[in-house]
């Protein structure tokens, strides 16, 4: 099996992976419907280009950050990955989600762009205040200068 470049497993009670990390050659894995908690054996195969643990319970995603060439990384019905993880895959070309993934992703960034508007806002708010003081100088340069005059005609 040294040769085997694709493996599928759905619906079974498959647990530990460690008798796939001498496979080398292994280009895509799809495990869907396991027991998969831990994912660290496949951290030596450097062909993976698609990895599918929908419906697992998998913990240590990040032991997987060095595989730089997926194209596919299907993570629905589990935690959503972070911005943080899934700038490790900078060439992945679909990520499968569940539509509370979806829901999640959308609601964070949200979020985000309430955060983003509130900063300009309040950017905003700082750069009138400081016109405003600026202004509020200016008077009350002008009426020194005033006072100033006055005093110096009398």
């Amino acid at each position: 099996m040294k040769n085997l470049n694709k493996l599928e497993m759905y619906l079974t009670k498959v647990v530990d992976l460690h008798p796939l990390q001498y496979l080398y050659r292994l280009e895509r894995i799809s495990v869907y419907d396991a027991c998969i908690i831990d994912v660290s054996p496949l951290s030596k195969l450097t062909q993976l280009k698609e990895l599918n643990f929908n419906c697992n319970k998998i913990t240590n995603k990040d032991t997987l950050k060095h595989h730089q060439n997926f194209s596919k990384y299907a993570v629905s019905n589990q935690k959503v990955p972070t911005t943080d993880e899934l700038k490790f895959y900078y060439k992945i070309l679909s990520i499968h989600s569940s539509h509370e993934q979806i829901r999640k992703i959308q609601a964070e960034n949200k979020i985000s762009k309430i955060r983003e508007s509130m900063t300009r806002y309040r950017e905003s708010i700082i750069l009138n205040i400081n016109e405003q003081i600026r202004v509020e100088n200016m008077k009350i340069e002008i009426w020194a200068q005033f006072i100033q005059s006055s005093e110096a005609d009398q």
